[in-house]
């Protein structure tokens, strides 16, 4: 089931070119609707602007003051920390290459979701060869989540390609561990994708069982005093590089202290990011019901077939990050903004059953019904995208605005 595919130059080469072209017609068709953009100054996007905007100006010498005025100012306990000091120089940057306004932040919001469907190519290529990689290249483009979040001045979109990144160099440090180049790569991705969001960190949870199924129940040669190490030290390099972006363990101590309870007298989060786990792939099927349907239907089938003996490491791993980021935020608030990385697996599980269902590698017929089943779904996740974003103009994907959108709770008239 995933199994990589021999490719010939010409073939690499071509699908390569068809990558390159699927991101440049979203990039086209979504930076088409970015003057219809709704933004709140007044809401994350006005800090994590200030914080561009601090740094693009002052450099990391700006850092310290950031987090000291965010830890004076008990109204910002509710908005974004500047701990997330991975998207906070990348914007800086990306502000002194263009300029350091919300729009800007839109654009690199783009920018970040093409770079998205670039990396999904280069990993997806590499376990499915060409074509199956293409169509799932696609799907994960067309995510209506993804595309609603690329358009936004906010880090969802950043966020998702450093974690899908992280994830997809574990994928592969796994299958061949004993190449330190790998766990090297793992570290410095895992290190920046808890840089860029604190909450990165529990990625580990699903990063250990799948290395422990891999060593135990696979039998490979998955060493683990150094899946401990590629696991911890990012950990421990995070928490040296936030002491010195504060300037001190105190002050930065009690603005992650901050992080962790604020929701709890956040008015917003209660009323509208609380509710059981399960809250989430409601949710998905809310935002994106059919593929949603089938990459769920996909865990199922690859969590079967497992019992049944039939392991396949890939779709193991990838129901893994499903239902360990499931699992493990649970607790928090339940925003879909917060696992845009879902979208990832899910579509890529979607377009494997697909591929196997319709015995798209044997024969011609099935193939054919693969990429049209492939097809609907894209057209039908880019309806839902301008549905709920362009129609409806959402801003924070929560069940209740999503609810309204699918007409499944009453509206007064007129509204």
């Amino acid at each position: 089931m995933d199994t990589e595919q021999p490719s010939t130059p010409t073939a690499r080469f071509l699908g390569w070119l068809g990558a390159l072209a699927i991101a440049a017609l979203i990039g086209v068709s979504v930076a088409s609707t970015l003057g219809s953009v709704g933004y709140q100054p007044s809401s994350d996007e006005g800090f994590y602007l200030r914080y561009m905007q601090a740094v693009c100006e002052r450099g990391p010498s700006a850092l310290p003051d950031l987090f000291r005025n965010y830890l004076g100012d008990t109204r910002a306990h509710i908005f974004p920390p500047p701990s997330r000091i991975g998207f906070v120089a990348v914007s800086a940057v990306w502000g002194g290459i263009t300029e350091t306004t919300l729009p800007a932040l839109s654009r690199l919001s783009l920018a970040s979701h093409l770079g998205l469907i670039v990396a999904v190519y280069a990993f997806a290529s590499r376990w499915f060869g060409v074509l199956k990689g293409l169509l799932a290249t696609a799907l994960v483009a067309t995510s209506t989540l993804g595309l609603g979040l690329s358009r936004h001045a906010l880090t969802d979109s950043f966020i998702t390609l450093s974690q899908f990144v992280t994830v997809a160099l574990f994928i592969e440090y796994a299958r061949e561990p004993m190449r330190l180049a790998r766990a090297i790569a793992f570290g410095l991705a895992f290190t920046f994708a808890i840089l860029t969001k604190e909450i990165a960190v529990l990625l580990a949870v699903p990063f250990v069982a799948f290395a422990a199924v891999e060593r135990w129940y696979a039998r490979r040669d998955v060493p683990v005093v150094r899946t401990a190490l590629a696991l911890a030290l990012p950990v421990f390099a995070s928490i040296a590089a936030w002491v010195l972006a504060a300037g001190s363990p105190i002050l930065l101590f009690k603005v992650m202290k901050i992080v962790l309870l604020s929701p709890a007298t956040n008015e917003y989060a209660i009323r509208y990011g609380s509710g059981a786990w399960f809250r989430y792939p409601i949710d998905e099927l809310l935002m994106s019901p059919w593929t949603t349907l089938v990459g769920l239907m996909a865990i199922g089938v690859a969590l079967w077939r497992w019992r049944r003996g039939e392991y396949g490491s890939l779709a193991v791993a990838l129901s893994l990050v499903y239902i360990g980021q499931v699992a493990t935020l649970g607790p928090f608030t339940k925003n879909l903004r917060y696992v845009a990385l879902l979208e990832v697996p899910l579509r890529l599980l979607a377009v494997m059953l697909l591929w196997e269902f319709c015995d798209a590698k044997r024969s011609r017929k099935g193939l054919v019904a693969c990429c049209a089943a492939v097809a609907l779904l894209c057209w039908a996740s880019w309806a839902d995208f301008q549905l709920i974003w362009l129609q409806f103009h959402a801003y924070d994907p929560v069940t209740a605005l999503l609810v309204g959108v699918r007409q499944m709770v009453p509206t007064t008239p007129g509204n």
